[in-house]
């Protein structure tokens, strides 16, 4: 409303009660105002009425409501209907005449301010007097009333007000309620990642008081049972195929990410899975690597091993899965037996280490470049080593 702040303005003075216009917040607006002393004062619509006997438009009466009512001196703009402007300033517009801007008040009271074309003309252009100081400007622009809210009667008008009172009351209760709501699950948000970072920072204080501590690596950690799935995951790819396995094959006693056993539990099963993923040009997973020497010092006399691996066929066409090799070696060598090679029919990659009398050495998984074979390939292998391995 930076425009009303020094406003022109035209109209008269009825008893304590004064109304009249001025010019809008933006071009094309119209500004009203009204100022009175007498606080039970309310004003609960304002209707523009364009009248001349030589015009040839005719200009449909226009009815703005406010709501709720105005209870205190104001000044508000208003949205001028696009007749009314060629009624006054349009190619056709009418030299002579007038227009009426009837203020609807309470207890069924009407003042009605009649001001002719040019003055009004004037104020839609921008120009008059000044507004009175104790009008208190308004916000915004008022905008025609629909239909339903222009026919609501005078008598009406009151209660009218009165339930948009309620509502926007309503509205505020509830974004204040909502805006308490947001703030105590900030807090709470707040209170939790504190706790978590005091709980993260912790850990290395606890983790190096544990670590103090001398861990003998030679005893397992897991009782002796019929079959475990064993894997090393950096991505979660290798992770997520160890999870599929072991829903397909049902008899599974462990499914252990490597870093959370001890070497020597590898020997505590029967039936030993393992799962490994093949990084850059043929090397083993990291957490594998790293097992490795101690694997090499087990004994697998009598176990039966199976091995699945992830590789990318594109990417590292010439050393594809060649890690699975390399995992299996000790795991022979100490005298398991292996199971469970698998067809490389369907591959597209060019040389593997992980291959023998033509076929994989165990179930191979390719999520770069074959991801929708391998719930297939996952139920196939499954089915296969189950019979293998006496499940």
């Amino acid at each position: 409303m930076s425009l009303l702040k020094k406003m022109n303005l035209s109209g008269n003075s009825q008893g304590p009660a004064r109304f009249g216009i001025c010019k809008g917040d933006e071009p094309g607006h119209l500004g009203i105002w009204g100022v009175w002393k007498d606080t039970s004062t309310e004003v609960f619509r304002v209707v523009v009425k364009a009248n001349s006997q030589v015009s040839s438009i005719k200009v449909a009466d226009a009815s703005y409501t406010f709501a709720p009512a105005k209870d205190h001196s104001f000044v508000q703009s208003i949205e001028t209907s696009q007749e009314l402007k060629q009624f006054l300033v349009g190619s056709d517009r009418a030299r002579s005449g007038q227009i009426t801007f009837e203020f609807f008040l309470d207890n069924q009271k009407t003042i009605a301010v009649t001001l002719p074309l040019a003055e009004v003309i004037k104020n839609l252009r921008g120009k008059g007097s000044k507004t009175p100081s104790q009008a208190t400007i308004s916000e915004g622009y008022l905008a025609q009333d629909t239909s339903a809210i222009a026919s609501i009667p005078h008598s009406d008008l009151k209660a009218h007000s009165e339930k948009v009172k309620t509502e926007i009351a309503e509205k505020i209760r509830k974004a204040e309620e909502e805006r308490k709501r947001l703030e105590e699950e900030k807090k709470a948000a707040l209170a939790k990642a504190q706790a978590e970072a005091a709980a993260k920072a912790a850990k290395p204080a606890a983790a190096a008081a544990a670590s103090a501590a001398p861990v003998d690596r030679t005893k397992p950690t897991l009782t002796p049972a019929k079959t475990a799935i064993f894997f090393g995951s950096s991505t979660g790819n290798t992770a997520n195929i160890a999870e599929m396995l072991k829903k397909e094959l049902g008899s599974v006693d462990y499914l252990k990410n490597i870093t959370d056993i001890h070497p020597v539990d590898l020997t505590v099963v029967e039936n030993i899975i393992i799962g490994v993923p093949t990084w850059h040009i043929g090397e083993l997973q990291d957490d594998w690597a790293a097992m490795l020497p101690e694997v090499k010092a087990l004994t697998f006399a009598g176990k039966k091993v199976a091995v699945f691996g992830l590789g990318d066929g594109k990417g590292y066409a010439d050393t594809y899965v060649d890690g699975m090799a390399e995992l299996l070696e000790p795991f022979e060598k100490g005298g398991a037996k292996l199971v469970g090679l698998w067809p490389t029919d369907g591959y597209d990659f060019k040389k593997s280490k992980a291959i023998r009398d033509g076929k994989f050495l165990g179930l191979v998984i390719d999520v770069e470049n074959q991801d929708n074979l391998t719930d297939k390939r996952v139920k196939g292998w499954a089915s296969q080593i189950q019979k293998e391995l006496g499940l």
